[in-house]
């Protein structure tokens, strides 16, 4: 118990644990420790700003004012970008791999749907197949990257590290 009759109250039984400086661990070394922390915060967000972007050319909705479907399913790409950007940074190939060649052929088909663009005015049904395509393969590849990081993390779980007192 604590003397706190003395000018500092010290707990004999913990002093060389908690009052020894020596023995304390050190506290991050400086802010690179921290931006290394939220990479994977950052990429997420990066990689889901680029896959609402996929969204809105294959719905051909960016100079639409009241289109509401894109952004109603935005919480879906947040999840495929976050998913993403965990595979990557977990180094989980195999499990990414469904997902990226989803995603390939998403980036594909809206090229095709932008060279499309360029040949045609007006309605066209081969844009319309190149819109619907394209979404399914985006809704696709987000459900693949989803369930990789649900597998992963299934298999090889994330652990806290070891506490250093």
């Amino acid at each position: 118990m604590a003397d706190f009759t003395a000018a500092r109250p010290v707990e004999a039984e913990k002093s060389v644990v908690v009052h020894d400086r020596q023995a304390r661990p050190e506290g991050p070394s400086d802010r690179q420790d921290l931006g290394h922390m939220l990479l994977l915060v950052v990429i997420g967000v990066i990689f889901s700003a680029a896959l609402i972007a996929l969204a809105f050319q294959a719905r051909a909705s960016w100079t639409e004012v009241r289109d509401w479907v894109v952004p109603l399913t935005i919480p879906a790409y947040a999840i495929g970008g976050i998913s993403l950007a965990y595979l990557v940074s977990r180094r989980a190939w195999m499990e990414v791999s469904t997902g990226l060649t989803l995603l390939f052929f998403t980036v594909a088909l809206t090229g095709f749907n932008l060279w499309r663009a360029a040949l045609t005015t007006g309605p066209d049904g081969l844009r319309d197949n190149l819109s619907i395509t394209t979404g399914v393969f985006l809704g696709l590849s987000i459900a693949a990257l989803a369930a990789g990081m649900v597998w992963v993390e299934a298999r090889r779980p994330t652990r806290p590290p070891v506490p250093e007192l």
